[in-house]
């Protein structure tokens, strides 16, 4: 699932980490993450991920804001994201991302380690197989 080389991908609200199978995000500091920056990201998803089911990690060792009803927009840019799994650092982040999950209409889950969140998503790749 972890490719030994990925391909860092640099945006001006974070860095997206493309593997084999699932794309590793951190978002910078102090950052609104919205629409806008959703549609970019899912740019990078198509070119990377086209025809493919794939996983996201979103790494949370930074503070910023998700507007959690940007996950409620029309998803057409990536029809192959399969689920989301949230690495989270403290107790409020982890609360947070909780809150999130009730907008996602994808698999969702919330974890304090890489290692669990890989786990998960391996165990959904498989199940979308």
């Amino acid at each position: 699932m972890l490719s030994p080389e990925p391909i860092l991908v640099e945006l001006e609200f974070g860095t997206l980490e493309i593997h084999e199978n699932c794309v590793i995000s951190t978002i910078k500091e102090g950052i609104l993450f919205d629409k806008e920056e959703r549609k970019k990201m899912y740019r990078i998803f198509e070119k990377y991920f086209e025809g493919k089911p794939f996983i996201y990690i979103s790494n949370r060792k930074n503070d910023y804001t998700v507007n959690p009803t940007s996950y409620l927009q029309d998803d057409h840019f990536s029809n192959h994201l399969v689920g989301m799994a949230v690495l989270c650092y403290s107790k409020s982040s982890f609360d947070n991302a909780l809150f999130e999950k009730q907008f996602y209409k994808r698999a969702f889950n919330v974890f304090y380690t890489v290692e669990a969140c890989k786990l998960w998503a391996n165990e959904i790749l498989v199940s979308e197989n």
